[in-house]
C-alpha cells in the first residue's frame, strides 16, 4: 500500500515543480507531442462522443 502512495507523491510532486518552478517546460512538450501525433492520425482529432450499437427506438 506504500508504494503506490510514494509513486503518487512522486508525479505530484513532479507536476508541481514543473508547473510552479520550471514553468512547465516538461508538461508542455507532453502536451504538445499528444496533439502532434493527434494530428498525424488518419481522422485528426475528434471531439469524445457516446454512440449507440442499436437503435433505442426499435424493439
Amino acid at each position: 500500500m506504500r508504494w503506490p502512495l510514494v509513486v503518487i507523491m512522486l508525479v505530484v510532486g513532479f507536476i508541481l515543480w514543473d508547473r510552479f518552478d520550471n514553468d512547465g517546460a516538461y508538461t508542455a512538450d507532453v502536451e504538445r507531442s499528444f496533439r502532434e501525433a493527434s494530428l498525424e492520425m488518419p481522422g485528426g482529432w475528434k471531439l469524445p462522443t457516446i454512440t449507440f450499437n442499436r437503435d433505442p427506438l426499435k424493439q
